[in-house]
């Protein structure tokens, strides 16, 4: 018996790479055929109405809620570096774990891409072997924040008809009650040994880290439904987005794509909301939460990226980028100069040039505004010269 439960173990160790495959292949194909069966019962005059209805003051407010909502998981980072040789000032710290969190955000791949950019840019003093270790160990505290905001909602159901209709899904809650009692007894029997540098301070800290993170992202979700001005009490998306958060998490779908949207669809309509404002409140969260700071995140990369290679090569593309940019600068002035002498000059010949015409907007935009402004202060500055009394002012 001990052998076969041993060649059973042995066979999934050996095709765990294609077990993994096989399963989240089969929930993509369920995701999708979830999406289809979505997408042919929406609404497209309510989903654009109400996409292009939002205020410009609304759209900002998500904005600057979605950035916040990162930020905490900027403590991973911060305390990952404590565990690694070297100095790192905050600076690096703060870029770093934003490219790192925002792109996992997106790509997932358990961790190894996170375990990749974190050597990239703490490797300094530390080799891959330790990197990989410091992270492992945070990331086991990555879900004790949601594991405890699961026993939360848990207890809710106990509080009369709260949560009524989520009720069924208790066995997801009580998996992920589960993760953060067992992690915590894990580290303490494995404390002289393993996680001997994680004191009980640093673990409470990745905890709290953990709380903020699921807490920020779930307080943001609330928020884009708060400012779409849904008709249900706010109060009843907290098990809904917990249980579609465990769900997301489990079907190991990077960012839980697919499998989150469709439960909050679904959940989101069980206590009263459209499909179709469904729709858009999680393609706001999808929009504010993940994508813009993954594109902040790509730019902070390509300009870490570019200083690199800057310093490696000497100065050298700086030096060349700020000569073609010399070049084009003036380039563009002298053309723009010559367009409204010619057109000053001699419109009707300018005018009834083809090439002229497809030029001249160019230059109209750029000189007309941009020298109104100059002349403007320029003409503010000669006011106060005159008022003054100081003879330079007169001259221009």
């Amino acid at each position: 018996m001990d052998k076969k439960f041993k060649s059973v173990v042995a066979w999934f160790q050996k095709h765990l790479t294609w077990i993994k495959l096989f399963f989240i292949g089969f929930i993509l194909l369920f995701v999708l055929s979830q999406v289809l069966k979505i997408a042919s019962d929406i609404n497209y005059q309510d989903l654009k109405n109400n996409l292009f209805s939002q205020s410009p003051l609304a759209i900002i407010i998500m904005l600057v809620g979605g950035l916040i909502a990162i930020l905490p998981m900027l403590i991973y980072d911060f305390t990952i570096v404590k565990l690694l040789p070297g100095e790192f000032t905050k600076e690096h710290i703060f870029k770093s774990g934003w490219i790192t969190n925002t792109f996992t955000n997106i790509g997932g791949f358990g961790g190894f891409l996170g375990a990749s950019l974190r050597a990239t840019f703490y490797g300094k003093s530390a080799n891959h072997k330790e990197i990989v270790l410091a992270v492992s160990k945070i990331a086991i505290f990555l879900l004790s924040g949601l594991s405890i905001y699961s026993m939360m909602a848990l207890g809710s159901f106990t509080l009369g008809d709260y949560g009524i209709v989520f009720r069924r899904y208790w066995p997801w809650l009580l998996g992920g009650s589960l993760y953060f009692p067992l992690v915590f007894i894990f580290t303490k029997i494995k404390s002289k040994t393993l996680f001997e540098d994680l004191p009980l301070s640093r673990e409470l800290r990745l905890v709290f880290a953990s709380l903020l993170e699921w807490g920020a992202a779930m307080g943001f979700f609330i928020l884009i439904g708060y400012l779409l001005k849904e008709p249900v009490h706010l109060t009843e998306v907290f098990p809904i987005f917990v249980i579609a958060s465990i769900v997301g998490i489990v079907s190991m779908v990077p960012g839980g794509v697919g499998t989150f949207d469709i439960f909050m669809i679904y959940g989101l309509g069980q206590i009263g909301v459209s499909k179709e404002l469904a729709v858009i409140w999680l393609l706001f969260y999808r929009i504010f939460y993940y994508i813009i700071p993954f594109f902040i995140g790509i730019l902070f990369f390509v300009h870490d990226g570019g200083s690199k290679i800057n310093q490696y090569l000497d100065g050298l593309p700086k030096i060349l980028l700020q000569k073609l940019a010399h070049v084009f600068l003036v380039s563009f002035v002298y053309f723009s100069g010559f367009m409204m002498i010619i057109i000053s000059t001699v419109p009707n010949l300018a005018f009834d040039n083809p090439i002229f015409v497809r030029l001249y907007p160019f230059t109209f935009f750029f000189l007309t505004q941009l020298s109104n402004v100059i002349f403007g202060f320029l003409l503010l500055g000669l006011a106060r010269g005159i008022e003054s009394k100081v003879k330079k002012a007169y001259l221009p």
